[in-house]
């Protein structure tokens, strides 16, 4: 056998860990999930990881927050939960639950490190599938195969493997090995830039005619508020580089959730600033983001847009229906909830949000898939009444895919992070398609609006060209 890739002791604990499993396989007459958590490499890197030259071809996912030194990758598939029907996450939460009644695990109680599953859903299930999601159910969770797990200067491994009845342990424990050294002995793959791009959007006039029929229905009193969002494609002269785009991204937004779901046709990818619900040893927590302006080009300026958005009268309605709504969900889920009374300014490098925080237990047995289900869509990705909303986004749009939907990824406790997918493309193979929204509320102006998504476009569009 070659066990090359691991120390004796750490072998032996994943044979014992199969043997076990089986024996648990056997007695039940079903696979059994294998979970074996261990020391990391130290001479490797979250991006070194997913851009081996391996790994291209295989599912792969990735997500950090760089400024909390937090990276996990999760290279190949041990099992995943397809979904499509009308509740997806609620369908997910229950396999995923299942899938631990017989498992077999080794668990450090380190966050991130363990049976983890990378995840995402569709915005709206109801709306009708285009080509360009096909790649995309109406949801995923994923358990890879490997998990590397990179936090405050520690690094760990979790192989994990889905044990059938009669499967030979040390045959699993040599082939996972062997796969994880093919995988990883590949040189990591060079990233380019690209920057002759062409560039294909959402006409002007087209947007104008969405705000306008948004703004009447607002008038007639049907709706309160709705986000529309367009769509920007990019056409390269050779294959964008995901790798380097999320190199790029976690540099420029470090307090943004940076991910990427790669299936081998496409990838999912972008940085987040929004989440719908982190939950940690019994703490949940959350942000809302809504109302938006540029940043200033010089430090006082900059400085003037901020209290300028704070005195708006059109951008605190947009985000205190937002934080109304949120509140108002909570106080059903949680024992207590706090939030601040007036919202804040957070900055990104191009564009500054109103923004309030959230934090607060949930009521027992807390469930992160549970949550994600009770708060999306909030009216910070769909609007106010959010039937009228969905149902507008729906007739204007078409189908949204993963775009502004839930992505994450959570453990085996039921606990971990989901955050709001905007700032996102799909990218396949040279052709690039960006997503940015705005919300539409009583004065709102058409150009201005247009204006906003501009800005929205940029930290995607410039991770892209590799800049």
């Amino acid at each position: 056998m070659v066990f090359g890739l691991m120390a004796g002791v750490q072998t032996k604990e994943l044979l014992d860990r199969l043997r076990l499993g089986r024996e648990r396989a056997d007695a039940s007459g079903r696979p059994v999930l294998i979970s074996v958590a261990q020391p990391g490499p130290q001479d490797r890197t979250a991006f070194s990881i997913f851009g081996a030259r391996g790994v291209q071809n295989t599912y792969r996912s990735f997500w950090a927050r760089p400024s909390g030194d937090f990276w996990l990758v999760g290279i190949g598939t041990a099992t995943a939960i397809s979904v499509n029907g009308e509740r997806p996450i609620d369908e997910a939460r229950r396999a995923h639950r299942s899938l631990f009644e017989s498992a077999v695990i080794s668990d450090p109680g380190i966050r991130g490190v363990g049976p983890l599953f990378f995840g995402g859903f569709r915005f709206d299930p109801q709306a009708p599938r285009s080509d360009l999601w096909k790649d995309f159910p109406g949801g995923l969770l994923v358990l890879p195969k490997f998990l590397f797990t990179f936090s405050a200067g520690s690094s760990w491994l979790t192989i994990n493997v889905i044990m059938k009845p009669g499967a030979d342990p040390e045959e699993e424990a040599e082939a996972a090995l062997a796969e994880l050294g093919h995988w990883l002995n590949g040189a990591h793959v060079p990233s380019e830039a690209h920057p002759a791009l062409q560039v294909f959007q959402t006409p002007s006039n087209e947007w104008e005619q969405w705000v306008r029929q948004s703004l009447q229905a607002i008038e007639n009193g049907q709706l309160t508020k709705v986000v529309l969002a367009r769509k920007m494609t990019l056409q390269a002269e050779k294959e964008f580089s995901t790798e380097a785009a999320l190199s790029c991204l976690s540099s420029a937004y470090p307090d943004c959730s940076v991910f990427a779901m790669d299936n081998g046709a496409s990838t999912f990818v972008g940085a987040s600033p929004e989440s719908i619900v982190h939950l940690d040893k019994g703490i949940l927590s959350l942000s809302c983001l809504a109302g938006s302006i540029a940043r200033g080009a010089t430090s006082e300026q900059d400085q003037q847009f901020a209290v300028q958005l704070l005195a708006s009268a059109k951008d605190r309605r947009e985000h205190d229906a937002v934080v109304a709504m949120i509140a108002e969900t909570l106080s059903r889920a949680c024992n207590d909830i706090h939030w601040d009374a007036t919202p804040q300014v957070v900055k990104l490098r191009t564009v500054q949000h109103l923004a309030t925080f959230f934090r607060g237990h949930p009521k027992e047995p807390h469930d992160i898939l549970a949550l994600v289900e009770l708060l999306h869509p909030t009216p910070a990705v769909a609007g106010v009444p959010t039937p009228k909303a969905m149902e507008t986004i729906r007739r204007l749009e078409g189908d949204r895919g993963w775009y502004a939907a839930p992505v994450g990824w959570l453990d085996n406790h039921g606990e971990g992070e989901f955050d709001v997918a905007i700032r996102s493309a799909v990218v396949c193979g040279k052709q690039a398609t960006l997503f940015a929204g705005s919300g539409i509320v009583q004065g709102s102006e058409p150009d201005l609006e247009f204006k906003e998504t501009e800005l929205k476009f940029q930290p995607m569009l410039a991770a892209l060209r590799g800049f």
